[in-house]
């Protein structure tokens, strides 16, 4: 699934998944591969890198999906009114600010 799939089914998306995204030429984009992670408790509390080395190799953390969806509805009725602007100001987001 790429990364803007997963912002156009976020609601069927389980909240305490953990996204996980594979950059592109050293990038996010709407066209990043992803997966969803369901973290144990004991798989929550290892690194980022201990997570994707053991269960997603060429993935980087990106962002909790409660967080994403929290996100995704702050912004809704902003100045992004496509589902792609929408996915561009989350990776400036994920990039630049989280």
């Amino acid at each position: 699934m790429k990364l803007i799939e997963f912002l156009k089914n976020i609601e069927e998306i389980d909240e305490e998944s953990v996204l996980y995204v594979k950059r592109i030429d050293d990038q996010f984009s709407r066209e990043s591969e992803v997966t969803i992670l369901n973290l144990t408790e004991e798989e929550l509390e290892w690194k980022t890198f201990e997570v994707t080395e053991k269960k997603c190799p060429g993935f980087v953390y990106f962002m909790e999906v409660f967080l994403i969806k929290e996100f995704m509805e702050d912004i809704a009725n902003r100045e992004y009114p496509t589902v792609e602007k929408k996915c561009e100001r989350l990776i400036h987001y994920v990039e630049f600010d989280a």
